[in-house]
């Protein structure tokens, strides 16, 4: 039963909630080793880095310091070294920890003082807020979060957008909220719109969707109606060709001339390169990272 509170909570028994420390259980000693009676060793704490962390500062040491040493020794100029680009695994943790938590300005704090250190906003979407929604979409597919606590999360995110974007200065906001689904020509709408549909519609999303295999017909709704997105689902490579003809003739005729359009799907997730190959402006993991991904297009387009 406890392994099982553990598991629902979202963290083994020996971490603690930003996943960074460990805390060993204490141990039974008896005899004169506990001073005659016997007794409990105090708990010990061990700091644990994340994986992520821990790779990111190992590379810098060997990049900063071994490699050159190395190579001063055979007489060489060491190369350039490319950039290394450090994933902010524990600054993601910690505003999802923000997220599910009681509300508050906390996590707007947080964000600013990230970027008063330094932080553009486009690192802070691309570094920060997307991983943050994939996160909670896995916290949702794994079970370790309800489906109530992962839309406020994502919904708090979009409030995020909302205020670092300015969108409070656009009038009607909530009404232009609207998104066409569709499946890519050739393909049946999957399990995976579905998902998106419920999560786009419970972060105050107008949805739309459309089932017909006919290349136009996306084209055909959004020049009759005005949409600031446009998300097809992929399941296979086979239909490249008709999707990317379908995102033109969307781009085209669509009454929203900086409409946005996200592809998503398992052939997505296989190769995200598709994203540039169709012509689209981004691909989500999971129903959270889409309906901020949504938010981010709808955002570009209006400001």
């Amino acid at each position: 039963m406890e392994e099982e509170v553990a598991r629902r909570n979202g963290m083994a028994n020996d971490q603690d909630d930003e996943g960074r420390m460990a805390s060993v259980k204490p141990d039974f000693l008896s005899g004169d080793a506990a001073g005659g009676g016997g007794g409990f060793l105090p708990p010990l704490e061990i700091a644990v880095d994340l994986p992520d962390f821990r790779y990111a500062k190992l590379s810098n040491i060997v990049a900063q310091h071994v490699l050159p040493q190395l190579v001063a020794l055979h007489g060489q100029q060491p190369p350039a070294a490319p950039p290394t680009v450090i994933k902010r695994t524990a600054e993601i943790a910690e505003l999802v920890r923000i997220l599910l938590g009681p509300e508050s300005d906390e996590a707007a704090d947080y964000l600013l003082r990230l970027k008063d250190g330094g932080v553009s906003l486009d690192d802070l979407h691309a570094e920060l807020l997307e991983p943050a929604a994939r996160l909670l979409g896995d916290l949702w597919n794994e079970d370790k979060a309800d489906f109530i606590d992962v839309t406020i999360g994502v919904s708090r995110l979009q409030r995020l957008v909302h205020v670092f974007e300015g969108l409070g200065q656009v009038p009607d906001y909530d009404e232009k909220r609207r998104v066409l689904l569709a499946a890519a020509p050739g393909e049946q709408h999957s399990l995976g719109s579905t998902i998106v549909q419920k999560f786009l519609r419970a972060g105050g999303w107008h949805v739309w969707s459309c089932a017909s295999p006919d290349t136009g017909e996306p084209a055909e709704i959004v020049s009759r109606e005005w949409f600031a997105v446009v998300g097809f689902s992929l399941g296979s490579d086979v239909h490249l060709a008709s999707l990317k003809d379908a995102i033109t003739l969307v781009r085209e005729r669509s009454l929203n001339r900086r409409v946005g359009v996200m592809i998503g799907g398992s052939a997505v997730t296989r190769d995200p390169g598709l994203v540039a190959r169709v012509g689209a402006d981004g691909t989500a993991a999971n129903g959270p990272a889409a309906v901020l991904l949504a938010k981010k297009l709808l955002a570009e387009a209006l400001v």
